[in-house]
């Protein structure tokens, strides 16, 4: 046990600790920043030395982290430590023991000053301990080199000879660790720390003398440098929104675009570009891919949603020499767009309908099949869900499926390059231009959706129908192929494709069997793979994502259990969601918690009566009853079964619990009263709920 000291030394100071690196990738800094934040906060309040309020900040070239409050000195504490048992710290003679002797010794103390106490093992000597606190300066440098190793960058490299076990995401250049006004004497990675930072790289080269920590904004600001990243993302969006309004228009809206550009730049200058008009005869989505893949650029759009031609670029600079560079992004723009021109015109010369037997060419995966194959399984599979969701869209998403993945075929998905992105969409364009049904153009743009936890769902019927067939076709082949995913490693992506299925039909509102469909595409497969083998894994993998979905939505994981064991259990993940819905609801009612032992009970006693026959004149309904309570809890239960059977077709658990509820009553008095289970078949009200 310890306690702090009173005193509080000689007063606060602020922390500043930046790691100067080479331009670090813009998805790495959010998530280093944070670890380097939190680990520099928790360090100093292990270190006893005071409560911080932290800030960070960031740049492509920076991460930094600015602490205040920080104490100059360590605050003294005292600690309590437990020595031998008192038994063996003293003679009979009532002396110090040599065990004694030793112990006070090691803590600095007296064996005066020891004392006695009582704990649950016996008696034993305890001393108080006073530790007085260091100076700062001298524990912060373990704990800066510490916080600085091991960031969580997604890859990392080796770079520094004189410590080979350091990796970093790029090679360190500088280090600035500053306490007031006095340099920590942190190494990390070979580099000494010191009080100059840097500037901006194009625009104030020099190193930048940091006189004090919390002179840090004000000193890089005046090197060009906007440190804090909150506040550049606010410039830079104001300036982006401002060159659009003047261009008659507004930005399409891209937050995502918007903190990548943010980490690109030291110091935003927005500047407005534009295009040849001829360009917006092209996809919405193939023009704002141009502009935002690889160049970064934001679209601009009027106010009725139309692109205008004119895009909008972030540079890492000032307004110098603008004009040269709005003239060199247009032209390396309109190489894009030419080329976006070419794929467009190319795939259009041929109709999706003429390319569905060259998706033979294309493996799907290596020992089970081509594109062809999985078109002609999603085909038969898509009607089957069609006849139990939206027999008129049958046609519709069957069509779909067998032209889904034709303009994997094409020049502008099958390049590989940014449009690749663009799957499903690219192919509802060209399905709608050669003359396919609209339904079967938009359940082509949809079957891709979700590709993610937090993109948008498929909304037509056909769309839905297809996502979901793909998506059980795709999981039920890999575990086919035995790529289960164990772990973290899921190099297929098999539970992103589960999740979505479980997500669709959560979310819609939709009942499917996934047992009874995995069954449905096994047989797709004819023969390939193992079907016995992967069964069972197959049915685990979807109680897992079925699971994972009811506690996302709040479910305890015993209400999880219990409804992926009733009824459907996990196999209809929407039954599975109403039951825990109406658990959840009653399981704080004092009747269900009743209603729940007398079940406890009743099942013990049909446990020990498992294999007892049942007969005529046990059956209920018999001649007479052993006892009036008996026959009372009969009667609760046929009321029950009666009240029960319509709930359960409409699936309204809610109100079934409250049936029943109602039986309290009944099962009471039975084992108050002294009743006995009658020898019966089991009741089917159980198994069904």
């Amino acid at each position: 046990m310890s306690t702090e000291g009173s005193a509080m030394n000689e007063g606060h100071a602020h922390l500043l600790f930046e790691l100067g690196v080479e331009e670090i990738p813009a998805g790495y800094i959010l998530p280093a920043l944070e670890a380097l934040q939190h680990r520099l906060v928790d360090g100093i309040r292990e270190l006893r030395l005071g409560e911080p309020e932290a800030h960070a900040y960031a740049t492509p070239r920076r991460l930094a982290v600015l602490l205040s409050g920080v104490l100059t000195r360590q605050a003294d504490h005292e600690e309590e430590v437990t020595g031998p048992p008192a038994r063996a710290a003293y003679g009979a003679d009532g002396q110090p023991t040599p065990a004694l002797i030793g112990f006070a010794r090691g803590k600095g103390v007296d064996p005066s000053a020891v004392r006695r106490v009582q704990t649950e093992k016996g008696e034993y000597v305890v001393v108080t301990v006073r530790h007085a606190g260091k100076a700062t300066v001298e524990v912060l440098p373990a704990l800066l080199g510490s916080a600085a190793a091991g960031l969580p960058f997604p890859k990392t490299m080796r770079w520094s000879l004189a410590t080979p076990g350091f990796r970093f995401a790029r090679p360190l250049r500088w280090i600035v660790a500053l306490l007031g006004d006095e340099v920590v004497p942190v190494r990390v990675a070979g580099l000494e720390a010191e009080r100059f930072s840097r500037g901006h790289r194009f625009l104030r080269a020099q190193p930048v003398e940091i006189a004090r920590a919390e002179q840090y904004l004000e000193a890089l600001g005046k090197a060009s440098v906007e440190a804090d990243h909150v506040l550049r993302r606010k410039t830079l969006y104001a300036q982006a929104r401002s060159l659009a309004r003047s261009a008659g228009g507004k930005l399409v809206e891209d937050p995502e675009l918007v903190d990548l550009n943010n980490f690109l730049v030291e110091r935003s200058q927005a500047f407005l570009g534009s295009f040849d008009t001829s360009f917006l005869d092209l996809p919405r989505e193939v023009i704002v891919t141009a502009m935002r893949e690889h160049q970064f650029y934001f679209a601009v759009e009027d106010a009725a949603g139309s692109l205008l031609p004119v895009f909008v670029g972030i540079r890492n600079g000032s307004k110098r020499g603008l004009e040269r560079v709005v003239h060199g992004n247009e032209f390396v723009l309109r190489a894009r767009l030419d080329d976006a021109r070419y794929y467009w015109d190319t795939d259009l010369a041929k109709a999706p309908g003429d390319r569905i037997e060259e998706l033979s060419g294309i493996t799907w995966l290596e020992g089970f099949g081509t594109m062809r194959d999985k078109a002609r399984r999603v085909e038969t599979l898509s009607g089957w869900i069609a006849e139990r969701w939206a027999p008129q869209a049958r046609q519709d998403a069957q069509r779909a499926a067998l032209l889904m993945k034709t303009d994997l075929l094409g020049e502008m998905i099958g390049s590989g390059k940014e449009y690749a992105a663009l799957e499903g969409v690219i192919g509802s364009y060209y399905a709608a231009r050669h003359g396919e049904p609209a339904a079967v153009a938009e359940a082509i743009r949809e079957h891709v959706r979700p590709r993610g936890a937090g993109d948008a769902l498929p909304t037509s019927p056909a769309g839905t129908i297809l996502a979901v067939a793909d998506r059980i076709d795709s999981v039920t082949g890999y575990f086919l192929a035995g790529k289960v995913p164990s772990g973290s490693e899921d190099p297929y992506g098999v539970r992103r494709l589960g999740n979505g299925v479980v997500r669709v039909l959560l979310e819609q509102k939709r009942h499917l069997d996934l047992g009874e469909a995995s069954c449905h595409a096994v047989g797709g497969f004819g023969s390939l793979g193992n079907a016995d083998n992967a069964g069972a894994p197959l049915a685990e993998f979807w109680r897992g994502r079925v699971e994972t979905a009811l506690g996302e939505r709040g479910h305890a994981y015993d209400e999880i259990a219990a409804a992926c064991e009733a009824g459907s259990g996990w196999r209809d993940p929407l039954d599975a969601m109403l039951r825990a819905a109406a658990l959840q609801g009653y399981r704080s009612n004092e009747n269900f918690k009743t209603l729940v032992v007398g079940y406890k009970r009743v099942a013990n006693i049909l446990r020990a009566e498992k294999d007892a026959p049942a007969s005529a004149e046990d059956a209920p309904g018999g001649a007479s009853w052993g006892h009036p309570a008996e026959e009372g809890l009969f009667a609760a239960l046929e009321r029950a079964r009666g009240a029960a059977a319509p709930l359960l077709e409409k699936r309204d658990y809610g109100k079934l619990l409250g049936t029943l509820l109602e039986m309290r009553g009944g099962i009471d008095a039975f084992f108050d009263g002294g009743g006995s289970l009658p020898k019966c078949g089991p009741c089917s009200l159980g198994p069904s709920i």
